[in-house]
């Protein structure tokens, strides 16, 4: 059975299963939004939007994008993130995952839907090419040269409580586990890997981290430009693959191209 038919089969295999893009985009809190994104410019460029009704930020990370949003009484959380999928239908993809049993809520637009893990982690199910329709506008922030040139994101790697059952419920939406390496299990998002880690000892479920792809760099000096700008370095994982903490506590790992292949 063909749920989306004409167009809209692009978006399937033919065994029914969803095709992606990549990881569009993620959002999260912030103590203080324009300073967040003057960090976060400064680091990946400054094609920044402001959205048009809120203080929400956007910044533009090669084919993907981060939206930063300022904290309330949620807290500095990750609010959610995005898989991208080739013509979407919010009203064809109701009818994928009711068959499949899965329970999903919809934005208030209209135009796309969430699915959350049981941990309470949102997955966003929308449109791809997300940058290209955030209703926003371009902000002028003068961050001089980036340190790093994004490709988009490569990876989330999520810490989840149960990591058997959280790849069972999602492997209903994103397809057959590609890989288990490092205590991790990893599915295929398109170009970008989604990965599930069982909750470190003193963490929380949620976002452990987001990679994103670059251009080559160089290591030290990317390194020392990030300590010059107040990030926290952390020890990296992965040889020539810098992680930093931004000045809200989130974590995040830079691979260039070569390492992200």
């Amino acid at each position: 059975m063909t749920l989306l038919g004409g167009a809209a089969t692009a978006a399937l295999a033919a065994d029914d299963q969803l095709r992606f893009t990549n990881l569009d985009h993620i959002e999260f809190f912030a103590t203080n939004v324009e300073k967040a994104i003057a960090f976060y410019a400064r680091i990946f460029g400054n094609t920044v939007s402001k959205n048009n009704r809120t203080t929400r930020r956007y910044l533009q990370l090669g084919s993907a994008y981060i939206a930063i949003e300022n904290a309330g009484p949620q807290g500095l959380i990750v609010d959610h993130f995005c898989a991208g999928i080739p013509n979407f239908d919010v009203a064809k993809m109701h009818a994928y995952l009711n068959e499949r049993g899965i329970s999903y809520k919809d934005y208030p637009s209209g135009r796309d839907l969430a699915v959350a893990d049981a941990d309470g982690t949102r997955l966003q199910l929308a449109a791809d090419k997300g940058w290209a329709t955030i209703p926003a506008s371009p902000e002028a922030i003068q961050a001089g040269e980036p340190i790093f040139r994004p490709l988009g994101i490569e990876h989330i790697l999520l810490n989840v409580s149960d990591q058997e059952k959280a790849a069972e419920a999602l492997s209903k939406i994103l397809g057959p586990v590609v890989r288990r390496n490092n205590n991790r299990v990893w599915f295929q998002v398109g170009t970008s890997r989604l990965g599930l880690l069982k909750t470190p000892a003193g963490q929380k479920a949620g976002v452990n981290h987001y990679g994103v792809a670059a251009e080559p760099f160089h290591y030290a000096t990317a390194v020392q430009q990030l300590e010059e700008l107040g990030a926290k370095i952390e020890t990296p994982e992965l040889e020539g693959s810098p992680e930093f903490r931004d000045p809200d506590g989130y974590l995040v790992q830079v691979m260039s191209g070569a390492q992200a292949a």
